[in-house]
């Protein structure tokens, strides 16, 4: 089912859909598998933002500063960059920041969802000045769409962030540039020093956290939906905040490291790990994002708790660990566990004995955790999932661990 476009108004922010153009930037390709992952439910806008009407536009080119430089944005987060015509983002929490002089700023962007995506289409959300947020649906026609991001503001500098909060399960969107209405831009925000890279499945990509109050957490509609869930308001996305960290959520619902929770899907952490995107339908073909190119200096793996406990998967998550993620990042602190309900023992049991293994060579950056087991007014989002204050006890657990071994404040 797809959803339309929508938006909601803020004092200088107006959220506005159009048909236009502009540009951009650009990766390699990847290896294996197929399909999807998702539940169940019935449609409601009552949480969505309100759907506006598109008109056609055709945006003027960003003015340069006098030095006649276009300053390109600042992008976070893993990118497919094969189209020159602009970057794709596929994963949660991916962001583009940029600066400019002016009173009013647009974006046009474009999204593409496959015909299983049945929670298209994607959610983005845009502040401006680190002011508050404001929602973004994209409308999934594969065709240009200019959203008006912010108008009527202060003469002088301003900053503009977009965030997609949504997964890949339910669109990419492509970024094809930014208009600042006869303002000029300006050089990029700064990289925030520290990276922190987490993995999970549903249990760390903020499903459904948008509605904690649906009857027997039962949303509306695919409650898998883009409109339901907010990575910007998952664990991860907090401890970024927490430690002013960008961070990288490689994270996908009713996925694991060997296995997935839907029959058909044969589409695993494991395989996609490497991609820039990792929509199953290209999998074969996939853009891979250079690994080398940012280097964590912290993970947290929470992958692993719909896989089982036998000896397959103790090999495989070793295999993942030490050979994977160890060989990409020397000196990166490695944090494995579980945040969820499945596996508890399983994950513990081979986390621990890698710990002990490698620090029998040296190595004591490998850490093992288990979080306390959720209770029962803790998972109302949708399907049973994590509201706003489980993942910050998540984000709090975690990050009591992150400060005691790598001493960040």
């Amino acid at each position: 089912m797809r959803l339309p476009s929508s938006s909601l108004a803020l004092p200088a922010i107006l959220l506005i859909a159009a048909v236009g153009s502009v540009s951009c930037s650009s990766s390699k390709p990847a290896a294996s598998s197929n399909q999807r992952g998702g539940p169940t439910g019935d449609d409601d806008a009552a949480h969505s933002p309100d759907p506006l009407d598109p008109e056609t536009v055709t945006p003027p080119a960003p003015t340069p500063d006098p030095s006649g430089t276009v300053h390109a944005p600042l992008f976070v987060g893993r990118f497919d960059t094969t189209d020159p015509a602009g970057p794709k983002a596929s994963w949660p929490g991916t962001r583009i920041l940029a600066r400019f002089e002016g009173t009013a700023v647009s974006v046009t962007m474009k999204e593409h969802a496959e015909d299983w995506m049945e929670g298209a289409p994607s959610y983005w959300e845009v502040r401006i000045d680190k002011g508050k947020w404001t929602p973004i649906a994209m409308i999934a026609d594969r065709q240009p769409r200019v959203f008006e991001l912010a108008a009527n503001l202060t003469p002088g500098p301003h900053e503009v962030e977009l965030y997609k909060r949504s997964e890949t399960q339910n669109g990419i969107t492509q970024f094809l540039g930014f208009d600042f209405h006869g303002g000029k831009s300006l050089p990029s925000p700064p990289r925030q020093l520290r990276k922190i890279e987490v993995m999970g499945d549903s249990f760390a990509t903020g499903f459904g956290v948008e509605n904690t109050t649906a009857p027997n957490a039962d949303c509306p509609g695919p409650d898998w939906g883009g409109r339901w869930q907010n990575f910007r308001k998952a664990w991860g996305a907090v401890l970024g905040e927490m430690f002013d960290a960008e961070v990288h959520g490689i994270v996908y619902s009713a996925k694991g490291l060997l296995y997935n929770d839907w029959p058909t899907d044969t589409d695993p952490l494991r395989d996609y790990y490497d991609r820039a995107d990792p929509n199953p339908q290209i999998a074969k073909t996939a853009p891979l994002f250079d690994l080398t190119s940012w280097i964590p200096d912290v993970i947290v793996m929470t992958q692993g708790s719909g896989d089982g406990g036998g000896a397959e998967f103790r090999a495989a998550y070793r295999d993942f660990v030490v050979n994977r993620l160890r060989a990409r990042g020397p000196n990166t602190h490695i944090f494995m566990g579980i945040v969820s309900a499945g596996n508890r023992e399983a994950v513990a049991d081979i986390s621990q004995s890698i710990v002990a293994e490698r620090a029998a060579v040296g190595d004591r950056k490998m850490h093992a955790f288990m979080a306390k087991p959720w209770t029962w007014d803790e998972v109302t989002a949708c399907n049973g999932h994590g509201t706003p204050a489980w993942n910050q006890r998540i984000a709090n657990e975690i990050g009591a661990l992150i400060r005691e071994k790598l001493g960040w404040e």
